[in-house]
């Protein structure tokens, strides 16, 4: 039920009996209000009931578990991983590619869920190639998901070479 327009409340109001359906209306409202007053004089007084503590204290942990979680996938995605040096500068490898393609280790740090044209790296002759991917990262997987053509965006996860 909404009151839309200003003679709607005003002739809500002024009503003496109301239906079953206007009764909710009428109690949902005042149990919110009286909710969110609850709320602001237990911030004020700093006093909480047990319960109140104990959803305040499973929020904190639901955080942090998952704050955790993400953290365990990001390390284990380039945690005992091959480097290799060109030029002074540092690399990973992607295994199962079609080439030999190559990410700096300072650009694993600027992947993010949202995709992002980052530069890889391949080597002909000794030299080494740039290309631009489309590349992403979920936070559900330790793989980085990497889209051959900025165009037609199709990603695939692959991983990185470890160490063994």
């Amino acid at each position: 039920m909404k009151l839309n327009t200003k003679e709607e409340q005003e002739n809500f109001s002024n009503k003496n009996t109301y239906s079953n359906e206007e009764k909710n209306y009428i109690m949902k409202k005042l149990n919110s209000k009286r909710l969110e007053v609850q709320k602001d004089e237990e911030l004020k007084s700093g006093k909480f009931s047990s319960q109140r503590k104990r959803d305040i204290l499973n929020d904190i942990n639901d955080k942090r578990l998952e704050k955790q979680f993400y953290d365990d996938i990001e390390k284990k995605r380039i945690e005992n991983k091959k480097v290799y040096t060109f030029d002074l500068r540092y690399f990973y490898k992607f295994e199962h590619m079609d080439r030999e393609y190559y990410i700096d280790v300072l650009d694993i740090q600027k992947l993010s869920n949202k995709a992002q044209i980052l530069t890889l790296f391949h080597k002909t002759f000794g030299e080494l190639m740039k290309r631009d991917f489309l590349i992403k990262i979920e936070v559900y997987s330790d793989k980085i998901f990497i889209s051959d053509d900025v165009l037609k965006i199709y990603f695939k996860g692959y991983s990185l070479e470890s160490k063994t």
